[in-house]
């Protein structure tokens, strides 16, 4: 995910507004301690000192070498997980029923993880104490362009944002309501404030890129079909971030995945009347 160091600290409230928001919260925090993750992503995002200069030489050699061996653990992590056996690792046919249960371990023995790999242990918090009206999202921006005479959308794309987090529905006071929580950039919010944040941190220049493609595109395919230029007055312009789930699990993969993080991973229990 590519934001600006200087519109996240600026942007992000890491106070909870109302009861729901600091459930989700205390959740995140608790999971944070029980599967604490060096990102190599993260390194890469805010710490200019692990890029490299325009010689290729490491701003900081101390910390590009932090970073490269991070990232060299956290590929190995996903290559075990996608394929244990071929590692000499055996499970049981329970084990290999459940969801996540070698990357979980996996980023718990070495300590290294990007916003997927954070995401699936806030899901797996979440199905631990219950809350399994829950699911990992990717970020997905939408561009539109809507021709203001008849109403009509005559282009429409999405791009994937490469931000993975959960989004959960959590209730208090008789009162449901859906949560994102965002490990990797450390808030939780209502959906509508969630969208808020992207659209305030995510960095412009990515966004504008993107917009700008889809107009060039868009008036590719139009005089292509029509042999006319479109009138950029004509048309609105509509952007919006998509939340997609990439995972198929069912209700009961996602008990399964609560029992196993349970038994394993105890410290991810709330205490029962914070729940």
């Amino acid at each position: 995910m590519h934001i600006t160091t200087l519109n996240l600290t600026k942007t992000i409230n890491f106070t909870a507004r109302n009861k729901n928001i600091k459930k989700a919260d205390d959740m995140q925090r608790r999971m944070v301690q029980t599967f604490p993750m060096l990102s190599p992503s993260y390194m890469d995002t805010f710490y200019s000192t692990v890029k490299m200069t325009k010689h290729d030489e490491p701003v900081n050699p101390e910390a590009r070498r932090i970073f490269k061996k991070a990232d060299k653990k956290l590929t190995a992590v996903r290559e075990i997980a996608k394929e244990p056996e071929k590692y000499g690792i055996k499970q049981s046919k329970l084990e290999q029923s459940i969801p996540y249960t070698q990357l979980l371990d996996g980023i718990k023995l070495m300590k290294v993880g990007n916003c997927e790999e954070k995401a699936i242990a806030m899901l797996a918090a979440l199905c631990a104490n219950g809350y399994y009206d829950s699911e990992r999202v990717c970020l997905y921006l939408e561009t539109r362009y809507i021709n203001k005479e008849t109403g009509k959308t005559e282009y429409k794309a999405l791009d994937s944002l490469d931000h993975s987090f959960v989004i959960t529905e959590l209730e208090n006071d008789n009162k449901k309501n859906k949560i994102v929580i965002d490990p990797w950039l450390g808030f939780t919010d209502s959906i509508s404030g969630a969208k808020a944040k992207y659209k305030q941190i995510y960095d412009e220049t990515s966004i504008k890129n993107i917009t700008s493609y889809h107009r060039s595109m868009f008036r590719l395919r139009t005089y292509e079909n029509t042999g006319k230029l479109i009138k950029p007055e004509d048309y609105e312009l509509r952007r919006n971030f998509i939340f997609y789930s990439p995972d198929t699990l069912t209700e009961e993969n996602l008990k399964d995945l609560g029992l196993y993080s349970r038994i394993m991973f105890e410290n991810l229990l709330m205490p029962k009347k914070e729940q």
